[in-house]
């Protein structure tokens, strides 16, 4: 499982696309540069602190995609999709990839 999760971080390469395009949305990618330090992560009970840390990855995203979709709605500003998807996408990544690791420190 944790390469799997090491593969991951590959995708940080994506946030150079800033630099080209110059949209602020491609900074989001640099989110999965911490998925590198669990290629590292000796483990035991990795499978199970990973199955904590991605029901709250989906709690982040059920709540957070709720209240993106009900602002929008309520403001009418449909230019507000692609960053609310991008908040959604990087940020459930983020609260995965902290998620693991609080659950890997506080089993040692």
């Amino acid at each position: 499982m944790k390469n799997i999760l090491w593969y991951l971080g590959f995708l940080s390469i994506v946030s150079l696309l800033y630099f080209v395009e110059g949209k602020t949305a491609f900074l989001w990618f640099i989110c999965f540069i911490p998925y590198f330090a669990t290629h590292n992560a000796n483990d035991e009970r990795m499978e199970e602190n990973t199955g904590k840390a991605t029901r709250n990855a989906f709690a982040y995203t059920i709540f957070f995609g709720v209240a993106a979709i009900a602002y929008i709605y309520l403001t009418g500003s449909v230019e507000l999709f692609a960053p609310a998807f991008v908040g959604l996408f990087g940020g459930s990544l983020l609260v995965c990839l902290v998620s693991l690791f609080y659950y890997d420190k506080r089993d040692r």
